[in-house]
């Protein structure tokens, strides 16, 4: 069972990350490891990746790709949270290998 306590530390560590830089998927797949503990499934760190995503879209961090343009940034979906959500778990499972996650998208408040 997920720790709720983990899950709002590492919550709030991605959140003041997105304040000073954009970022990439890596550290909520992290995040969501850690969150499930050694013994989390896939499947279940894949929900609490998304469950980050819905808290971070709560606080304001917006979810989008990266500009190819220096110094432009996250460019935001601009699509409900909802549809956001599905987007990611989408892409989540049409990559076998975890490390593929990275192109999915990334997290920005700035």
């Amino acid at each position: 069972m997920p720790d709720s306590d983990l899950h709002k530390e590492e919550l709030d560590y991605l959140i003041r990350y997105a304040h000073m830089a954009p970022v990439y998927f890596s550290p909520l797949r992290d995040a969501a490891e850690k969150i499930a503990g050694k013994d989390g499934s896939e499947s279940e760190i894949q929900q609490i990746t998304l469950n980050l995503i819905s808290d971070m879209i709560d606080q304001g961090i917006r979810v989008g790709d990266m500009s190819a343009k220096d110094g432009e940034g996250v460019i935001p979906w601009d699509v409900p949270k909802d549809d956001t959500l599905r987007r990611v778990a989408d892409e989540m499972r049409q990559h076998q290998d975890p490390v593929d996650f990275i192109d999915i998208c990334w997290f920005s408040a700035i």
